[in-house]
């Protein structure tokens, strides 16, 4: 039936996808995006509340029977990157599109409301739909819970469309699935001079280069070496004039890792490294900013378990597929550490041709990946709170 359903619903996904596609809107300012969602909940009859401090979205399907409760969620934002493809759905705002995909979860999610409202009477409790603005800035998971949204939720879905995966195909693995990351800020102090009299200064950015090399020596040298982490400096911002000796550099860094204790322990190694290495240079080095970011997507074996069974009885067990741990983040591993749940990719890459990575200009999805994500999400729903009910 859920199969049925989705197959009925695609057109509809297909439509709101394209037109989401068409009009995206960067991280938390997802208004029109955020109205399309509360007119389409409305239609179905759906009561939702607005999340404070937020466009984001939680709705509720109440189901016949009375049961636990199970989170739904699909993120709403895009990216400041301009489209380079030529679809007739191309975005129409000017160096902003759906880069990763997030136009795909909101119209698969809007697709299994429409899957669960039709079958609520199988519903042994509450489904919530959680429409997130800026996850690609961190999210608003910890808004909801500082909001008391999270509260009565016993358990949470995450479907990311995956274009590496072949459509079809599901990912449903247990241990990590993206990494936690979090951001670091150096502050390296020198002397100015004249670049003609270099021995009158301190050069900042001949020391500032000096750390960023010796900082690749911490995932090389210093972590176990089945370990998997990163460090990543994305931006060195020095120098006021070509002529000049720079009296200072920033650099701003990147963590990742999969192991939660790394997150202590990179500033110790990086300042260790980052002191050291300008005072060889007679410059100074101090750590101005280390955030903690979201924390690693960790499936349980139970959960993956689960959800490998709900996979294979909607697809069939030739659909699982397995896709290694990535190194991006995602904050939906907050909420899967406040109330548990469980992340899954589905494929979103094209079959007869090559797919773009995410976060690149010429990103698209196979389409068919709303079919599937909109019915894994509802038949989840409904076999967990089955079983829950049991």
């Amino acid at each position: 039936m859920v199969l049925t359903l989705a197959k009925k619903y695609h057109p509809y996904m297909i439509d709101l996808r394209r037109h989401l596609h068409m009009h995206p809107e960067l991280s938390m300012q997802e208004f029109e995006t955020s109205k399309l969602v509360q007119d389409e909940l409305t239609k179905l009859g759906i009561p939702f509340e607005i999340i404070p401090g937020s466009t984001s979205v939680m709705a509720t399907i109440q189901g016949a029977k009375p049961g636990k409760t199970i989170a739904l969620r699909a993120d709403m934002d895009a990216l400041p990157i301009r489209e380079l493809s030529d679809c007739p759905y191309k975005s129409q705002v000017e160096g902003t599109m759906h880069a990763c995909g997030h136009d795909g979860h909101t119209a698969a999610l809007l697709g299994a409301a429409h899957i669960l409202t039709d079958l609520r009477d199988q519903l042994s409790g509450t489904v919530k739909l959680f429409f997130e603005s800026g996850e690609e800035f961190g999210g608003t998971i910890h808004i909801a819970e500082k909001e008391g949204f999270l509260q009565g939720i016993d358990h949470c879905l995450g479907i990311h469309i995956w274009a590496d995966i072949p459509v079809g195909r599901i990912s449903c693995s247990p241990g990590a699935r993206m990494a936690g990351t979090d951001l670091f800020t150096l502050k390296i102090t020198g002397k100015g001079a004249h670049a003609s009299t270099p021995n009158q200064g301190i050069d900042a950015i001949v020391a500032a280069s000096s750390i960023i090399m010796n900082l690749q020596t911490i995932v090389s040298r210093e972590l176990f070496p089945q370990e998997v982490g990163l460090v990543t400096i994305g931006k060195l911002t020095a120098g006021q004039r070509f002529n000049a000796i720079a009296d200072e550099a920033i650099l701003e860094g990147n963590l990742r890792y999969f192991n939660s204790a790394l997150s202590d322990e990179y500033p110790v190694m990086i300042n260790r490294i980052a002191e050291n290495t300008a005072a060889a240079f007679r410059a100074k080095s101090e750590m101005i900013m280390h955030t903690k970011g979201t924390p690693a997507v960790i499936n349980s074996e139970a959960d993956a378990a689960f959800g490998q069974k709900v996979i294979s009885r909607l697809f069939g067990q030739e659909c699982l597929y397995d896709l290694p741990p990535l190194m991006a983040g995602e904050d939906f591993a907050i909420f899967m550490e406040k109330v548990g749940g469980l992340f899954v990719f589905v494929g979103g890459g094209f079959p007869h041709r090559e797919s773009a990575p995410h976060h690149n200009g010429h990103f698209d999805i196979d389409e068919d990946s709303l079919r599937l994500t909109a019915a894994l999400h509802a038949q989840y729903a409904i076999d967990y709170l089955n079983a829950q009910a049991k």
